[in-house]
């Protein structure tokens, strides 16, 4: 149960961490569905994101240990992570951290420095760096599309790099955001209060 518990809780911090470009109200207006590689010191992995527009996201890493999926519901404050191994989903509230960078409004509000602009891959994007609890976050996002096309991350003992392979714009399926039926859900240690 610890391991579960462990894998439940690595997933909802890289669901914050690198889904950081759709958090809080200021979340992406687009939907999209996205693919990304990602490089850290665990190894490479892939990462799909899939936001409906509306404040929800799905997150599905896939490593070598396996694959994770964390669903995130902004609007109702929830945020679940889904072990199908054990068709269980770990219930827990989403606690809004700051906005995340969409535009240059939500770059002021959280005090970005700008890194000014450049073309990547053929999209056009601009660049902001923060710096959140010792470490700093360089991301790019694409104007074209609203989501971000390259971000570096490097803080103590944390280095990573997320790098977008693939991009549709298509409206996603409710149910990519809905908690597969037959799954036990649990709440989270210490999170009973989310219903």
């Amino acid at each position: 149960m610890r391991k579960v518990v462990a894998q439940s809780v690595m997933m909802s911090v890289l669901t914050v961490c690198l889904g950081s470009q759709s958090l809080a109200q200021h979340w992406t207006k687009k939907p999209f569905d996205a693919t990304y590689d990602v490089q850290s010191a665990a190894g490479k992995s892939s990462l799909r994101m899939v936001t409906d527009g509306q404040g929800r996201v799905r997150n599905e890493m896939s490593t070598a240990a396996g694959k994770m999926i964390s669903i995130l519901d902004q609007p109702n404050k929830v945020m679940y992570s889904i072990m199908e191994s054990q068709r269980m989903v770990m219930k827990m509230p989403y606690q809004e951290t700051g906005a995340g960078i969409t535009d240059e409004q939500s770059a002021k509000a959280m005090n970005a420095k700008s890194l000014g602009t450049k073309v990547i891959d053929g999209h056009p994007c601009h660049g902001w760096q923060t710096v959140s609890k010792g470490a700093t976050t360089d991301s790019w996002t694409g104007d074209d599309i609203g989501c971000v096309v390259l971000s570096t991350t490097k803080g103590p003992g944390y280095d990573s790099n997320m790098k977008l392979l693939k991009y549709s714009a298509a409206k996603p399926s409710p149910s990519d955001f809905a908690v597969p039926s037959g799954y036990k859900v649990m709440d989270m240690p210490g999170s009973a209060a989310v219903r």
